[in-house]
């Protein structure tokens, strides 16, 4: 039997009558250690371990600090192997935040690992397993937050979060800077392989919001630079959603329902959005129960084994919408005011840069806009486009249709239209500047060519079966 509490407090404190410090400590069973250490002001400590192998280590210098530790529950659970550890610092420039510090790790059944460490104005919260009908077990939570102390705008400085439930997780959040949030919720079936979730935060006011309910989901998330939001949902099992925003305005929005569907979305500087992320003053009373949701979805995917990729440069904007399975649809863009909108309902879907492969449209010039609705099954849209306020409509219903646009180079004010309505439909166009071609398909198995050189103008419709038309124009 090994139960230890080991507590040391300012010796000045003590002496001189500096601010109160409380301590406590409850020991109910064997192999239990606490050692708490405090100097400074207003610091507070509770620790309660029940049941055996447990280890909380609490230290806090400065000023402003509160710690809570729990560990374990000795009602019908083993409660074995918990480890909490709590380390609180005061500000960068050693001044007094008017709030402080405050730190709660919560863990209930085996095998939890909590850290928490933070220096500045912070808030960091810890719940894991919290023996609900005896969930947990190897779930394993890390916050590391920092306090730059430049404020303004609403403030906050970073909060924290991380509720996880069931077995085998893994959370990790790192913030530095001021006004920073993230919220980390993850939920599966006791006994199944767990959500893992990785977040890095760097610069003012980002906000990082995610959900993720089911088995072996995978979060990568960083955002480095200024104002950066990211509201992140999946549920089911086995996705997987990479966001990486770097400087700017940026938001970003995914949405993920149903099973082995991907999504990733990166963004470098200057006002990209993918979606519209949710107003950043809404309510955050405790960061294990977050009201943050997005406004509108950028990558949305409800279905089974669907992939969508975003990468964009300059302020553009895309939106991704899947429902069925195994539908593609990326894009790398490059431009000011360019847009990337994609609808996809059906299966085996795709939107991409060449043919037969999952690879990404490239867009690149001033408000060009890439605008494509698929609804059907096995229909694909081959793109690339490049110039100025260059436009691709493509509108797929059936099956297995192919359209083809490519407007490069320097096609500015290119304008391409492909309808097809039936099945196995293909339509290819190529032009440059200034041109527009129409394609209307409305039938089966009919094939349409067009190659135009710049300053042209085409319109092909094709009503029936097995038409053919090719326009070429120099």
């Amino acid at each position: 039997m090994k139960n230890m509490l080991f507590a040391t407090v300012s010796a000045a404190a003590l002496a001189f009558g500096a601010p109160a410090v409380a301590q406590t400590a409850s020991l109910e069973s064997n192999d239990q250690q606490s050692a708490v250490t405090q100097t400074g002001d207003d610091n507070k400590a509770t620790v309660t371990q029940r049941m055996a192998n447990q280890t909380s280590t609490i230290e806090q210098t400065g000023n402003k600090h509160t710690a809570t530790v729990t560990q374990g529950h000795n009602f019908g659970s083993t409660s074995n192997n918990n480890t909490a550890t709590i380390t609180q610092g005061k500000r960068a420039d050693g001044t007094t935040a008017p709030t402080g510090s405050q730190a709660e790790v919560y863990q209930l059944t085996a095998n939890n690992t909590g850290t928490i460490e933070q220096k500045g104005r912070n808030q960091a919260d810890i719940a894991q397993g919290t023996n609900d009908n005896l969930k947990g077990g190897n779930n394993t939570a890390t916050i590391r937050q920092s306090d730059t102390n430049l404020v303004a705008a609403g403030v906050n400085i970073n909060v924290g979060g991380i509720k996880q439930d069931g077995s085998n997780n893994v959370g990790t959040t790192n913030q530095t800077g001021d006004g920073n949030i993230a919220l980390v919720k993850q939920t599966n079936a006791v006994g199944g392989a767990g959500n893992s979730s990785t977040l890095t935060q760097t610069g003012l006011r980002n906000v990082f919001d995610l959900g993720q309910a089911g088995n072996g989901n995978i979060l990568t998330a960083g955002q480095i630079g200024d104002d950066n939001l990211a509201d992140v949902l999946q549920t089911g099992d086995t996705n997987t959603a990479g966001v990486t925003q770097t400087g700017g305005f940026n938001e970003a929005t995914v949405k993920q329902e149903g099973n082995l569907n991907g999504a990733t979305v990166i963004q470098n500087s200057d006002y990209n959005s993918v979606g519209d992320a949710a107003d950043r003053s809404g309510n955050f009373p405790n960061p294990r129960v977050t009201t943050y949701t997005a406004k509108a979805v950028g990558i949305n995917q409800k279905g089974n084994s669907n992939g969508a990729f975003v990468s964009q440069t300059g302020n553009g904007s895309a939106t991704i919408d899947q429902i069925g399975n195994g539908n593609w649809a990326g894009v790398a863009q490059d431009g000011v005011g360019a847009s990337f909108n994609v609808d996809q309902t059906g299966n085996l879907n795709s939107v991409s840069k060449t043919a037969g492969l999952k690879d990404n449209v490239i867009q690149q010039g001033a408000s060009a806009v890439v605008e494509v609705v698929q609804s059907g099954s096995e229909n694909e849209a081959v793109l690339a486009q490049i110039g100025d306020n260059a436009l691709v409509d493509i509108d797929q219903i059936g099956f297995s249709n192919f359209a083809r646009t490519t407007q490069a180079p320097d096609a500015d004010h290119a304008e391409s239209t492909i309808f097809q309505s039936g099945d196995n439909n293909t339509a290819e166009v190529s032009q440059g500047a200034n041109s527009y071609s129409l394609v209307s398909q409305t039938g089966n198995s009919n094939a349409a060519t067009v190659s135009q050189a710049a300053n042209n103008w085409s319109s092909v419709t094709q009503l029936g079966n097995g038409n053919t038309a090719s326009v070429t124009q120099n």
